[in-house]
């Protein structure tokens, strides 16, 4: 499951697709095997998208009880550049 807080999802499907092509070519041209190509998928997959799914899964840990969330947004706004570290780590790198 991808969190609310982990960014544009249709980024992330897009990026996805992105990650399979370059595979898929390699396959269909039997430069690699179909095993290959799903082991590459998946080590590219985790390498660009695990952290960020982590973060998300961290952070939506925070929400959901009134003064945990409460807390959370108090630290946040006390400390911007934690905010925008965050934003960066859950929405990824421009493709």
């Amino acid at each position: 499951m991808i969190t609310p807080l982990c960014g544009n999802g249709m980024s992330m499907v897009l990026h996805s697709s992105k990650i399979a092509a370059s595979s898929i070519i390699n396959f269909l041209q039997n430069n690699i095997t179909r095993q290959q190509f799903e082991e590459n998928y998946t080590r590219d997959w985790k390498k660009i998208f695990g952290v960020r799914l982590k973060a998300g899964r961290l952070i939506q840990s925070f929400f959901g009880r009134e003064w945990i969330t409460n807390l959370f947004i108090r630290v946040m706004k006390l400390f911007p550049w934690l905010t925008k570290k965050l934003i960066a780590l859950t929405h990824g790198e421009p493709f």
